[in-house]
Protein backbone atom coordinates (compact mmCIF):
# COMPACT_ATOMS: atom_id res chain seq x y z
CA UNK A 1 0.00 0.00 0.00
CA UNK A 2 1.75 3.52 -1.06
CA UNK A 3 -0.52 5.73 1.40
CA UNK A 4 -1.32 5.67 4.66
CA UNK A 5 -4.19 5.73 6.95
CA UNK A 6 -3.32 9.20 8.37
CA UNK A 7 -3.36 10.30 4.83
CA UNK A 8 -6.83 8.89 4.39
CA UNK A 9 -8.04 10.29 7.02
CA UNK A 10 -6.23 13.80 6.74
CA UNK A 11 -7.58 13.91 2.95
CA UNK A 12 -10.89 13.17 3.40
CA UNK A 13 -10.89 15.60 6.43
CA UNK A 14 -9.84 18.61 4.24
CA UNK A 15 -11.82 17.41 1.30
CA UNK A 16 -15.26 17.39 3.51
CA UNK A 17 -14.25 20.28 5.63
CA UNK A 18 -15.31 22.21 1.97
CA UNK A 19 -18.62 22.01 3.03
CA UNK A 20 -20.82 24.87 3.16
CA UNK A 21 -21.87 24.45 6.17
CA UNK A 22 -19.20 23.75 8.40
CA UNK A 23 -17.41 27.03 6.55
CA UNK A 24 -17.23 30.05 9.55
CA UNK A 25 -15.35 33.31 9.79
CA UNK A 26 -12.53 32.08 11.59
CA UNK A 27 -12.56 29.09 8.67
CA UNK A 28 -13.33 25.26 8.75
CA UNK A 29 -14.32 23.75 12.15
CA UNK A 30 -13.60 20.27 11.19
CA UNK A 31 -10.85 17.76 12.66
CA UNK A 32 -9.08 15.20 11.62
CA UNK A 33 -8.08 11.89 13.78
CA UNK A 34 -4.93 13.62 15.51
CA UNK A 35 -6.65 16.57 16.33
CA UNK A 36 -9.54 15.71 18.17
CA UNK A 37 -10.71 17.18 21.76
CA UNK A 38 -12.28 16.35 24.78
CA UNK A 39 -15.66 18.68 23.94
CA UNK A 40 -17.07 20.18 20.95
CA UNK A 41 -16.00 23.72 20.78
CA UNK A 42 -18.26 25.12 17.97
CA UNK A 43 -20.57 23.61 15.56
CA UNK A 44 -21.79 22.54 13.22
CA UNK A 45 -18.04 20.48 13.44
CA UNK A 46 -16.90 17.51 12.01
CA UNK A 47 -14.44 14.78 13.32
CA UNK A 48 -13.11 12.24 10.82
CA UNK A 49 -11.33 8.75 12.12
CA UNK A 50 -10.53 5.31 11.19
CA UNK A 51 -12.87 2.89 12.33
CA UNK A 52 -12.03 -0.48 10.88
CA UNK A 53 -10.22 -1.85 7.94
CA UNK A 54 -10.14 -5.27 6.08
CA UNK A 55 -7.77 -7.19 3.74
CA UNK A 56 -8.51 -9.21 0.96
CA UNK A 57 -6.74 -12.24 2.11
CA UNK A 58 -6.97 -14.13 -1.31
CA UNK A 59 -5.16 -11.31 -2.95
CA UNK A 60 -7.62 -11.29 -5.93
CA UNK A 61 -8.13 -7.48 -7.73
CA UNK A 62 -7.90 -6.68 -11.11
CA UNK A 63 -3.76 -7.28 -10.96
CA UNK A 64 -4.17 -10.63 -10.82
CA UNK A 65 -4.77 -11.00 -14.17
CA UNK A 66 -0.93 -9.39 -14.87
CA UNK A 67 0.64 -11.67 -11.85
CA UNK A 68 0.87 -8.88 -9.81
CA UNK A 69 -0.83 -10.44 -6.90
CA UNK A 70 -1.88 -6.92 -5.34
CA UNK A 71 -4.23 -7.29 -2.13
CA UNK A 72 -7.12 -5.10 -1.67
CA UNK A 73 -7.42 -2.99 1.63
CA UNK A 74 -10.86 -1.37 3.06
CA UNK A 75 -10.26 0.95 5.30
CA UNK A 76 -14.29 2.79 7.17
CA UNK A 77 -13.92 6.18 8.10
CA UNK A 78 -16.22 7.91 10.02
CA UNK A 79 -16.83 11.30 9.24
CA UNK A 80 -19.27 12.39 12.52
CA UNK A 81 -20.80 16.17 11.69
CA UNK A 82 -22.08 17.64 14.82
CA UNK A 83 -24.89 20.08 13.16
CA UNK A 84 -25.91 21.73 16.69
CA UNK A 85 -26.60 21.29 20.30
CA UNK A 86 -30.17 19.92 20.54
CA UNK A 87 -32.43 21.82 22.04
CA UNK A 88 -35.41 22.40 19.30
CA UNK A 89 -36.09 19.55 17.76
CA UNK A 90 -37.30 21.11 14.24
CA UNK A 91 -34.75 23.76 14.55
CA UNK A 92 -32.01 21.08 14.83
CA UNK A 93 -33.03 18.96 12.15
CA UNK A 94 -33.38 21.89 9.70
CA UNK A 95 -29.88 22.57 10.47
CA UNK A 96 -29.05 18.58 10.45
CA UNK A 97 -30.38 18.09 6.49
CA UNK A 98 -28.75 21.39 5.20
CA UNK A 99 -26.02 19.78 6.55
CA UNK A 100 -26.41 16.64 4.66
CA UNK A 101 -27.31 18.48 1.44
CA UNK A 102 -23.74 20.38 2.00
CA UNK A 103 -21.91 16.81 2.26
CA UNK A 104 -23.40 15.19 -0.10
CA UNK A 105 -22.89 17.67 -2.40
CA UNK A 106 -19.00 17.49 -1.45
CA UNK A 107 -19.64 13.69 -1.71
CA UNK A 108 -20.55 13.83 -5.13
CA UNK A 109 -17.98 16.39 -6.43
CA UNK A 110 -15.51 13.11 -6.00
CA UNK A 111 -16.44 11.93 -9.36
CA UNK A 112 -13.10 11.17 -10.91
CA UNK A 113 -9.53 10.27 -9.50
CA UNK A 114 -7.51 11.05 -6.99
CA UNK A 115 -10.14 10.47 -4.90
CA UNK A 116 -9.86 13.01 -1.72
CA UNK A 117 -7.20 14.58 -3.57
CA UNK A 118 -4.87 11.32 -2.55
CA UNK A 119 -3.88 9.43 -5.53
CA UNK A 120 -4.01 5.31 -4.12
CA UNK A 121 -7.30 5.57 -3.20
CA UNK A 122 -8.56 3.21 -6.28
CA UNK A 123 -12.32 3.87 -5.02
CA UNK A 124 -15.15 4.45 -2.17
CA UNK A 125 -18.97 4.59 -1.31
CA UNK A 126 -20.49 6.17 1.96
CA UNK A 127 -23.59 6.06 3.36
CA UNK A 128 -24.84 7.98 6.17
CA UNK A 129 -27.40 7.92 9.21
CA UNK A 130 -28.85 10.19 12.18
CA UNK A 131 -27.21 10.24 15.14
CA UNK A 132 -28.33 11.93 18.40
CA UNK A 133 -24.48 11.93 19.60
CA UNK A 134 -23.10 12.20 23.38
CA UNK A 135 -20.07 14.07 23.41
CA UNK A 136 -18.86 15.75 26.67
CA UNK A 137 -21.53 15.75 28.43
CA UNK A 138 -23.24 17.35 26.28
CA UNK A 139 -26.58 16.19 23.71
CA UNK A 140 -25.92 16.88 19.79
CA UNK A 141 -27.97 16.25 16.89
CA UNK A 142 -25.62 15.08 13.90
CA UNK A 143 -24.82 12.39 11.30
CA UNK A 144 -22.49 9.74 11.10
CA UNK A 145 -20.87 9.65 7.47
CA UNK A 146 -19.55 6.10 6.97
CA UNK A 147 -16.66 5.99 4.01
CA UNK A 148 -15.29 2.93 2.71
CA UNK A 149 -12.36 3.58 1.31
CA UNK A 150 -9.96 0.76 -1.45
CA UNK A 151 -6.69 1.01 -1.93
CA UNK A 152 -4.28 -1.41 -3.17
Amino acid sequence: MSITLAQICDAIETTLGAATTLTATDGTHSQSYDELEEGIGDVPMLQVYPQSGSQDAAGRTDRTTFGGGNRQTEFVIHADYYARERSHIGEDMALLVNGIDAMQNVFEGQDKKPYFDLAGIQAFRWTWERVQFAYGGTSYMGARFMITVRVF
